[in-house]
Protein backbone atom coordinates (compact mmCIF):
# COMPACT_ATOMS: atom_id res chain seq x y z
CA UNK A 1 0.00 0.00 0.00
CA UNK A 2 1.37 3.42 -0.90
CA UNK A 3 2.13 5.91 1.86
CA UNK A 4 -0.54 8.29 0.59
CA UNK A 5 -3.16 5.55 0.38
CA UNK A 6 -2.28 4.44 3.93
CA UNK A 7 -2.66 8.01 5.20
CA UNK A 8 -6.02 8.38 3.39
CA UNK A 9 -7.27 5.17 4.99
CA UNK A 10 -6.16 6.44 8.39
CA UNK A 11 -7.92 9.80 7.91
CA UNK A 12 -11.12 8.05 6.89
CA UNK A 13 -10.88 5.68 9.87
CA UNK A 14 -10.44 8.60 12.27
CA UNK A 15 -13.43 10.41 10.77
CA UNK A 16 -15.52 7.25 10.97
CA UNK A 17 -14.86 6.58 14.65
CA UNK A 18 -15.20 10.20 15.78
CA UNK A 19 -18.10 11.39 13.60
CA UNK A 20 -19.89 8.25 12.46
CA UNK A 21 -19.49 9.51 8.89
CA UNK A 22 -17.12 8.39 6.16
CA UNK A 23 -16.12 11.47 4.19
CA UNK A 24 -13.61 11.25 1.34
CA UNK A 25 -10.17 12.28 2.56
CA UNK A 26 -8.34 15.07 0.72
CA UNK A 27 -6.22 14.26 -2.33
CA UNK A 28 -2.91 14.58 -0.46
CA UNK A 29 -3.36 13.42 3.14
CA UNK A 30 -0.37 13.45 5.46
CA UNK A 31 0.39 12.06 8.91
CA UNK A 32 0.04 15.35 10.81
CA UNK A 33 -2.67 15.53 13.48
CA UNK A 34 -3.26 19.25 12.93
CA UNK A 35 -4.04 18.54 9.26
CA UNK A 36 -6.60 15.89 10.20
CA UNK A 37 -8.12 18.16 12.87
CA UNK A 38 -8.39 21.07 10.39
CA UNK A 39 -10.04 18.73 7.86
CA UNK A 40 -12.61 17.56 10.43
CA UNK A 41 -13.35 21.17 11.42
CA UNK A 42 -13.83 22.06 7.73
CA UNK A 43 -16.42 19.27 7.56
CA UNK A 44 -18.32 20.77 10.51
CA UNK A 45 -16.82 18.56 13.22
CA UNK A 46 -15.25 21.09 15.55
CA UNK A 47 -14.77 20.74 19.33
CA UNK A 48 -18.40 21.59 20.06
CA UNK A 49 -19.90 19.23 17.46
CA UNK A 50 -17.69 16.32 18.55
CA UNK A 51 -18.42 17.07 22.20
CA UNK A 52 -22.15 17.02 21.52
CA UNK A 53 -21.84 13.72 19.66
CA UNK A 54 -19.85 12.24 22.54
CA UNK A 55 -22.47 13.40 25.08
CA UNK A 56 -25.29 11.99 22.95
CA UNK A 57 -23.56 8.61 22.67
CA UNK A 58 -22.91 8.60 26.39
CA UNK A 59 -26.54 9.39 27.22
CA UNK A 60 -27.74 6.67 24.86
CA UNK A 61 -25.16 4.26 26.30
CA UNK A 62 -23.44 3.94 22.94
CA UNK A 63 -19.73 3.50 22.38
CA UNK A 64 -17.73 6.60 21.46
CA UNK A 65 -15.44 6.76 19.62
CA UNK A 66 -17.30 4.33 17.41
CA UNK A 67 -16.03 0.88 16.59
CA UNK A 68 -13.60 0.87 13.69
CA UNK A 69 -15.39 -0.48 10.58
CA UNK A 70 -13.95 -3.82 9.43
CA UNK A 71 -13.21 -2.62 5.91
CA UNK A 72 -11.17 0.31 7.25
CA UNK A 73 -9.34 -1.90 9.75
CA UNK A 74 -7.99 -4.18 7.04
CA UNK A 75 -4.41 -3.14 6.29
CA UNK A 76 -4.54 -0.15 8.66
CA UNK A 77 -1.27 0.81 10.33
CA UNK A 78 -2.61 0.58 13.88
CA UNK A 79 0.30 2.20 15.69
CA UNK A 80 0.14 5.29 13.49
CA UNK A 81 -3.66 5.29 13.56
CA UNK A 82 -3.79 5.09 17.37
CA UNK A 83 -1.21 7.83 17.84
CA UNK A 84 -2.86 10.09 15.27
CA UNK A 85 -6.34 9.51 16.72
CA UNK A 86 -5.12 10.36 20.24
CA UNK A 87 -3.46 13.57 19.04
CA UNK A 88 -6.48 14.63 16.94
CA UNK A 89 -8.74 14.09 19.97
CA UNK A 90 -6.38 16.19 22.10
CA UNK A 91 -6.27 18.99 19.52
CA UNK A 92 -10.06 19.04 19.21
CA UNK A 93 -10.63 18.92 22.97
CA UNK A 94 -12.37 15.55 23.13
CA UNK A 95 -9.65 13.51 24.80
CA UNK A 96 -9.69 12.19 28.32
CA UNK A 97 -12.68 10.90 30.15
CA UNK A 98 -16.11 12.41 29.51
CA UNK A 99 -18.11 13.61 32.46
CA UNK A 100 -20.04 10.85 34.14
CA UNK A 101 -23.78 10.47 33.96
CA UNK A 102 -25.03 10.35 37.53
CA UNK A 103 -28.34 8.77 38.43
CA UNK A 104 -29.48 8.91 42.00
CA UNK A 105 -28.59 11.00 45.03
CA UNK A 106 -25.40 13.03 44.97
CA UNK A 107 -24.70 12.33 48.64
CA UNK A 108 -24.38 9.01 50.38
CA UNK A 109 -27.22 7.78 52.54
CA UNK A 110 -27.28 7.08 56.28
CA UNK A 111 -26.32 3.41 55.85
CA UNK A 112 -23.22 4.31 53.86
CA UNK A 113 -22.32 7.05 56.36
CA UNK A 114 -22.54 4.51 59.21
CA UNK A 115 -20.27 2.09 57.35
CA UNK A 116 -17.73 4.82 56.71
CA UNK A 117 -17.70 5.74 60.41
CA UNK A 118 -17.21 2.09 61.41
CA UNK A 119 -14.47 1.24 58.91
CA UNK A 120 -12.83 4.26 57.26
CA UNK A 121 -11.58 3.66 53.70
CA UNK A 122 -7.93 4.02 54.79
CA UNK A 123 -8.31 1.57 57.69
CA UNK A 124 -6.30 -1.65 57.66
CA UNK A 125 -7.92 -4.30 59.84
CA UNK A 126 -6.88 -7.89 60.43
Amino acid sequence: MSAQRAAAQCWQAIAAVLTGERPEPPARPDWRADSVADWLVSLGWDRQALGERRRHCQQERLVWPDRLPDDLASGLEFARYSALLAEVRRLLGVDGLPSAIHHGPRIIGPAEERLLREVPPHSVQR
